[in-house]
């Protein structure tokens, strides 16, 4: 069996073969001119998510799996051509292509959440209703960012999202936390806890895909 073990975390037994089976596209949402939330200190989530996607792909490379991001820098997908509505949904369609045309096995859209009461905090992963294997994949995902990011008691949830109708493959968007909670904006800005919901959300990602070796 192989084994890796990543910066700060332990060690993730895989099945031989298992890594290189798998593709895992990671996107990063928002970004260009589109900010996404907007903190009350001015964080903007297009870079928090920008951050945390690329740790979790440098987690998952070192684990042997083929990973690609939607976006690497602060940018659009779509053209600026068009309505904001219409650029809106050729971004995230675009983003389903992408996947697609990579032969993702997986999608895992990276996002920070926002209320207008900042009491609301904690990660939280949502799946296409009626997609069982996106549901396993989100509460995988879920487990870990509980675990390792306390306090929090939330739990996978369907929703009903252009980018996972559009998606071909089980995918989840994580919402990373509430930029809208002063406590937890502060530790989204901050990089080691950018890596911390990375390696949660990594390890959710390879306890869905070693259970899913075995069905």
């Amino acid at each position: 069996r192989r084994v890796w073990g990543g910066r700060g975390a332990p060690g993730v037994p895989l099945p031989p073969g298992l890594a290189a089976r798998h593709t895992v596209v990671v996107d990063p949402g928002h970004g260009g001119p589109d900010p996404g939330a907007v903190g009350a200190a001015g964080t903007l989530e297009k870079d928090v998510v920008l951050a945390v996607a690329q740790e979790l792909a440098r987690y998952l490379t070192q684990a042997g799996i083929r990973t690609l991001l939607t976006r690497t820098e602060d940018r659009r997908l779509a053209e600026e051509a068009g309505s904001l509505k219409h650029r809106q949904v050729e971004d995230l369609n675009r983003r389903a292509r992408l996947a697609q045309e990579a032969g993702a096995t997986l999608l895992v859209s990276i996002h920070a959440n926002a209320f207008p009461s900042p009491r609301w905090s904690g990660a939280q992963t949502f799946y296409q209703e009626g997609e069982a294997e996106s549901r396993r994949l989100a509460e995988a995902i879920q487990a870990q960012l509980v675990r390792r990011l306390p306090p929090n008691r939330r739990q996978a949830r369907p929703a009903d999202y252009r980018l996972l109708r559009e998606a071909e493959m089980p995918a989840v968007i994580v919402e990373v936390g509430f930029l809208s909670n002063p406590e937890e904006e502060r530790k989204l800005r901050d990089r080691a806890y950018q890596g911390r919901v990375a390696e949660a959300i990594f390890h959710g990602i390879m306890d869905y895909l070693s259970a899913s070796a075995g069905r």
